[in-house]
């Protein structure tokens, strides 16, 4: 059985900049490592709710898929600091 550890994450986001479609780019440090190039989307799903995205770095792979280059688990409350300290840089 694999052992979960809780893990701190210091996320702060360095730049953020509005690209197309109200599509938001944004680079952030975690816990002291750089990751350039992550996505912030707000959207409507199909019933009519209003939804968030956050999306790492990605490759798409030879079978047409996209894979992260880099990631870690963001919970609620790291989603909804990450989204305010965009807010405040856009």
């Amino acid at each position: 059985m694999k052992k979960q550890n809780n893990v701190e994450y210091s996320v702060e986001v360095l730049k953020a900049k509005e690209v197309k479609d109200g599509k938001i780019i944004f680079d952030m440090e975690v816990n002291d490592i750089k990751i350039y190039g992550c996505w912030y989307n707000e959207y409507k799903t199909k019933d009519g709710k209003d939804g968030t995205m956050l999306s790492f770095p990605s490759y798409k792979g030879s079978d047409d898929n996209y894979y992260n280059y880099v990631w870690f688990p963001i919970s609620t409350d790291l989603k909804a600091n990450i989204i305010a300290q965009i807010e405040k840089l856009v």
